[in-house]
């Protein structure tokens, strides 16, 4: 990294994905001669892709959902990108947990089931519900959530059914959403919970202690679908696009070792990031997570062309300048991944639990990496899942390292030459913008099946 790069600042880097607009003294004047108005100039090596502008393009929907929130974009047939519908609403283990630790308040059984789906917050509400002495039933599906090995999700104290069980169960309990211990969105209330986090006996014999029902998946088709209709957007599109955090199925064994064998594989093909996009028929089996929210994606959609990928290459990808020539840091609330780019291929990639970092660990590993003495079992020694760096891989590159993602703050301050990058003006809505680059690429952004709000 040379040239500017010392030079570059984070003001500078909000700037450079800023919106960008048609109301240049350029395009005013090639609108009064009557020529079609071009694009403003970007500066070379600005980060993500120029916007897909105004026209009669598709609907796409995009939705980029990690262990914080799930970062929704609906672009709008006719309009800017920058008038694109957008939405950063808590990610659904966020919602579930919510969920789980109002049934626990409110001392119920709960049933949980639907198909697998991210975990973190949801695996830990599950378990102090487990702990507060009361039962938690759920399907072989849903409980995937938890660990690969149902073995390991029964041995924490889970009674797993089969989906039908847990299906039949369900018609007998009430709904998250129709029961007052356990709304979509509310949580217990703090006086129900001791300061271990278990929850106390309420003493009261006249509760109700019917089960409540806890759906499972990344994406809540229904609820996306009222909420848009509530903000007079028709919820049918021209294509469906998803990303979530994958480490890939794996009963024995570290998936942690396994996740990255997908990094490793990709590197080692040098392949395109845009290869790491695949149509919902394409994903690979062993993304059991992906798969389920690709098939949610395609109910959402009805029938239109979905695209599902992890959420690392959809941020990374979003990011990328034109050239495909950079070093992209996206940091998560879940993972941090930091790759090197080459004419749009993996030349380099690292990956850690954000969990695992703190400002000065983090600049310590992405020098390490970064000079090529990072190995993957040191990372993983860490708690995190590797780095491989191939030869050469930064030869000639200029420029400041892009970074991105919520918690990108951990770098503020770093002596890294380094910009905090905002595609097209909003830095959450990353990964979204990476999705519709490679729909884009992949010829999905120009299909119409009718509609235009």
């Amino acid at each position: 990294m040379t040239g500017a790069a010392g030079k570059a600042s984070a003001a500078r880097g909000a700037g450079s994905g800023a919106a960008r607009g048609t109301g240049s003294a350029g395009a005013e004047a090639a609108a009064k001669a009557g020529a079609a108005p071009q694009a403003p100039a970007r500066r070379p090596g600005a980060c993500g892709a120029a916007p897909l502008g105004a026209g009669d393009g598709p609907k796409i929907f995009a939705a980029d959902v990690g262990t914080g929130t799930a970062d929704i974009l609906v672009t709008l047939p006719g309009e800017p990108l920058e008038n694109a519908v957008r939405l950063v609403v808590p990610s659904r283990t966020q919602v579930v947990a919510r969920q789980i630790r109002a049934a626990t308040a409110a001392r119920r059984p709960v049933v949980f089931l639907g198909p697998v789906m991210g975990g973190g917050p949801d695996g830990a509400a599950m378990k102090a519900h487990v702990a507060a002495g009361l039962p938690f039933i759920a399907g072989e599906s849903a409980a995937l959530t938890f660990a690969d090995d149902l073995d390991r999700v029964r041995a924490r104290g889970v009674e797993v059914v089969a989906d039908a069980e847990a299906s039949a169960l369900a018609a007998e309990a009430v709904p998250a959403e129709a029961s007052g211990a356990a709304g979509a969105s509310g949580t217990a209330d703090a006086s129900d919970v001791g300061a271990t986090g278990d929850v106390e006996a309420t003493g009261d014999a006249s509760r109700d202690t019917r089960p409540v029902v806890v759906r499972s998946g990344d994406l809540d088709v229904e609820g996306l679908r009222q909420v848009l209709q509530g903000l007079g957007v028709s919820p049918c599109f021209d294509a469906v696009c998803v990303a979530v955090q994958d480490h890939g199925f794996t009963s024995h064994g570290s998936n942690r070792v396994a996740r990255f064998a997908f990094w490793e594989q990709a590197l080692s093909d040098r392949r395109p990031l845009v290869d790491l996009f695949w149509p919902a028929d394409d994903v690979p089996a062993t993304f059991t997570r992906l798969r389920a929210a690709t098939a949610l994606a395609t109910e959402l959609g009805e029938g239109a062309p979905v695209l599902a990928a992890d959420t690392g290459p959809a941020a990374l990808y979003g990011a990328m300048p034109e050239s495909g020539d950079a070093v992209l840091v996206n940091a998560g609330n879940g993972h941090t991944v930091c790759v090197v780019a080459r004419d749009g291929r993996l030349a380099g990639v690292f990956e850690h639990h954000t969990s695992a970092l703190d400002g000065a660990s983090l600049e310590r590993f992405l020098r390490r990496f970064l000079a090529g003495e990072l190995t993957s079992a040191e990372v993983r020694e860490d708690g995190g899942h590797g780095a491989v760096l191939a030869p050469g891989a930064l030869e000639g590159l200029a420029g400041p390292m892009l970074v991105t993602g919520p918690r990108r703050d951990l770098l503020r301050g770093s002596g890294l030459a380094l910009e905090f990058a905002a595609p097209h003006g909003d830095m959450m809505l990353t990964g979204c913008y990476g999705l519709l680059r490679a729909a884009g690429e992949r010829g999905l952004a120009g299909r119409r099946r009718g509609g235009t709000s």
